[in-house]
């Protein structure tokens, strides 16, 4: 057998040597069990409607831990994960204290960081792109309310609640705040460096992409320049201490 030749063919309908994405299933519509596990602040950015104010976007990754949101992985069942990301808002006008609130379902949570690896039951809701071959999944109604709250079975005729088993997270809880004073250094450091996503990925045009998306929004920011993790992260050398003369002295005459 020509291997080389076989080679040839064989690549002429499959390029192996291009990352493909692998096509995710799409959480089941209804009832989720569910644990926050990660709460990301990516900063203000520009809208991209000019006639809109700059926002400060957060994103909330939680784990979909009911049996039917469990995937078959490499590293065995794993659970699905749904995003929510919403603007920061301080006011029940926006989406996120609404969200907090609901959230908050016992009262203990100051800040959403506290509510990390909590148990919640939710409901899905699907809806699909304008050319209909994407999906999008929610954790809001057509209503805008958030469909989120304390994992219990209501029972309407005896007025009595039931708790409702949650399984434990299995994912690495991660948290980034941005530019909170309260927050030493070394943690603003640790935060940073766990949300950091290792390696490339080729498109099927043959580009290269960086998978590290999570970083790279944060450092498009408005606010980037002059921040504190801008200042622990980049390193800033100053050629007069290298050379012993000003940055800006005059070069000396060429013979």
């Amino acid at each position: 057998m020509d291997f080389t030749k076989l080679g040839q063919a064989a690549a002429e309908s499959e390029d192996q040597s291009v990352e493909k994405a692998s096509a995710r299933p799409v959480p089941r519509e209804g009832a989720a069990l569910m644990r926050l596990r990660e709460y990301i602040e990516l900063g203000r950015h520009a809208p991209k409607n000019p006639q809109h104010k700059p926002a400060f976007k957060v994103m909330m990754v939680f784990e979909l831990l009911h049996p039917d949101h469990m995937i078959d992985t490499d590293e065995g069942k794993r659970p699905m994960t749904l995003t929510v990301r919403v603007n920061k808002t301080a006011t029940s006008k926006g989406r996120f204290l609404p969200l907090f609130q609901k959230m908050n379902y016992d009262g203990k949570a100051q800040h959403m960081v506290q509510m990390i690896g909590k148990a919640f039951l939710g409901t899905l809701t699907h809806n699909k792109s304008e050319d209909g071959k994407t999906t999008y999944v929610n954790l809001d109604g057509s209503d805008g309310a958030w469909n989120i709250g304390a994992p219990v079975q209501l029972d309407p005729l005896m007025n009595t609640e039931t708790p409702i088993p949650v399984p434990e997270m299995i994912g690495t809880p991660r948290a980034f705040l941005w530019e909170n004073e309260s927050i030493p250094d070394e943690t603003v450091l640790e935060m940073w460096e766990s949300i950091f996503i290792e390696g490339t990925r080729t498109d099927e045009a043959g580009k290269e992409h960086s998978k590290n998306w999570i970083q790279e929004t944060i450092q498009k920011g408005l606010e980037w320049e002059g921040s504190t993790v801008q200042r622990l992260t980049e390193v800033t050398v100053d050629v007069s201490e290298l050379t012993g003369e000003p940055t800006d002295a005059a070069a000396p005459p060429a013979y």
